[in-house]
């Protein structure tokens, strides 16, 4: 009889500590899809492609987050890299046999490699390239600024990767939460080479970048 209870009392506290986990991993997804759905409230035209993933005009942009439990976006999900083969005008051909070759489709810090093209660039919300990331090939000249805070990223930025042939240039707005600001008398903040990346953009700078521009 004692055998039969203490088997039993074990699969009680089994079940419990299964049951736990689950909700604890439940939590975890609601909070990611918390933070996708609020950033979706926050802007327009944003589509979810994936678990964690927003893509805006077909994909000229798309923001990573972490997954639960992680502190940095994985590599894009066979959704974004699709998207990131047609806005590049990369056949999906090319890039499977790329890869079938053992070449990279993304670079450490989870930047697109030149295997989609020589112009991919992307900004993290936390040093060392963790938390959401947001990236672009596309070219911006001065004439046609890329505002953040169209993609709720304004101040959020504190490292950033360019792995491709442009220059970019980024910018403060010289007056709080006036986006016109940074284009008329903005604060110059940082330049970027091309195949180059910052781990952290220094404190002076950290959460500061309002819109960016290439060359």
């Amino acid at each position: 009889m004692k055998l039969r209870k203490t088997t039993v009392l074990a699969s009680a506290v089994l079940l419990s500590l299964t049951m736990l986990s689950q909700a604890e991993a439940a939590g975890q997804e609601d909070e990611l899809q918390q933070q996708i759905d609020q950033v979706l409230a926050k802007t327009s035209g944003g589509v979810q492609i994936s678990r964690n993933e927003i893509a805006w005009n077909g994909g000229e942009a798309i923001m990573s987050f972490p997954l639960p439990g992680e502190d940095t976006a994985p590599p894009s999900s066979d959704a974004a890299v699709k998207l990131q083969a047609k806005v590049a005008g990369v056949s999906a051909k090319s890039v499977a046999a790329a890869a079938a070759d053992g070449k990279a489709l993304a670079a450490d810090d989870g930047c697109p490699t030149q295997t989609f093209g020589n112009d991919w660039y992307c900004f993290y919300q936390y040093e060392n390239f963790g938390g959401r990331r947001l990236q672009w090939n596309e070219s911006h000249p001065h004439t046609d600024l890329v505002f953040f805070s169209v993609y709720d990223f304004d101040n959020k930025t504190s490292s950033w990767s360019n792995k491709g042939g442009k220059y970019i240039y980024v910018d403060g707005r010289s007056v709080t939460g006036q986006d016109r600001s940074c284009d008329q008398g903005s604060i110059s903040l940082w330049q970027e080479a091309p195949h180059s990346s910052k781990a952290y953009v220094g404190a002076s700078l950290d959460n500061k970048a309002d819109c960016f521009w290439t060359s």
